[in-house]
């Protein structure tokens, strides 16, 4: 660390002297620009104006081999979309023609704004179109919340009519969800890695990042639970339950309202509305517990009794998933200490 003192000049100006070696190392010379970027903490960010947009892409060649197994290919490819690559090359052999296939349609189905723009008997191009000003962070995660919730709300609903169509779509739908997953992460490990665009991707300091990852992995863990509802439904009879079934509706509806409640605090970074939302799962824990009293009465077969536990459990996660979305807006609030 080096402590250097602020010196006027002109009267006007306030200049502090940069660090000779960093400029070497940074490849400046004597009238080269640089940004000054003022951050949340009150500390100047000085970026090399070359280094803030790169004219060239970032690039990178995967090979894949002849025996690669597909879901350990599709995870390698998502890791560097993550990453934060522009272009991402694949070479595959041609007599590979079954995995070449596997990750084209991986690809569509679970990444946003990632296109096949080549391909050759020995592998894909891909680059990625989309990036944090297409689709702001917060509009994001507010599409992504939607979308899981709606799918919450369909296999409840599929689960109370016995619609096996219905759930099936639930199920189909939660690659959705996981396209804004892998999009929100590729924006946040950007941010992280240059703190000149955190402000551009729509947060106040680099902290938030950690945050908002914590926050997305949770939305996307609530489609998990739905599509783990939904799959449930061929092997349910809810005719057994009878008025039990429509109480698990109405603590959905409850579960939702956590949900949605607790998303729209992240965004606005409103610690009335985390709190409410927090509080809210309160009551659907009062439910859940209620209905299991309920499940354990006699005439109910073990087998329906296990079946609708996994669903009171999911839609219990649903709300608690929700508060605790709450709580990372929570400590978003909170100031930073100084650290000067």
């Amino acid at each position: 660390m080096e402590i250097r003192k602020i010196q006027i000049t002109g009267g006007n100006s306030y200049v502090v002297s940069l660090p000779k070696s960093w400029v070497k190392d940074a490849g400046l010379k004597a009238k080269d620009a640089v940004l000054v970027l003022p951050q949340a903490d009150m500390s100047l960010l000085v970026v090399p104006k070359a280094n803030l947009r790169k004219e060239t892409k970032s690039e990178v060649v995967l090979e894949m081999p002849d025996n690669s197994d597909r879901d350990t290919a599709l995870r390698t490819f998502i890791s560097y979309y993550l990453a934060g690559y522009d272009v991402i090359k694949l070479r595959i052999p041609g007599s590979s023609s079954g995995l070449r296939s596997h990750l084209k349609e991986a690809i569509r189905r679970k990444l946003i704004g990632i296109e096949i723009v080549e391909e050759t008997s020995n592998g894909i191009t891909t680059q990625c179109l989309s990036g944090y000003s297409d689709l702001p962070l917060k509009k994001a995660i507010e599409r992504m919340a939607i979308i899981a919730s709606g799918m919450v709300q369909d296999a409840v609903a599929a689960l109370h009519s016995g619609d096996l169509g219905l759930a099936e779509e639930v199920s189909q739908r939660d690659d959705e969800v996981d396209r804004f997953y892998h999009f929100i992460v590729r924006q946040l490990n950007m941010a992280v890695r240059n703190r000149a665009i955190i402000e551009e991707v729509g947060l106040l300091a680099a902290r938030d990042c950690l945050g908002y990852r914590l926050a997305v992995k949770s939305i996307e863990r609530v489609a998990d639970h739905a599509a783990s509802i939904a799959r449930l439904v061929p092997s349910l009879r809810t005719d057994a339950l009878g008025k039990i079934a429509k109480e698990i509706m109405k603590m959905s509806e409850l579960s939702q309202k956590v949900l949605g409640q607790a998303v729209s605090a992240l965004v606005e970074l409103d610690t009335k509305k985390a709190n409410e939302s927090i509080n809210l799962t309160k009551k659907v824990i009062e439910m859940d517990e209620k209905m299991t009293g309920e499940l354990l009465r006699p005439g109910l077969e073990s087998s329906t009794v296990g079946w609708f536990r996994l669903v009171l459990e999911s839609v219990r996660r649903v709300a608690e998933y929700g508060s605790d979305i709450a709580e990372i807006a929570v400590d978003l609030t909170a100031k930073e200490p100084n650290s000067f």
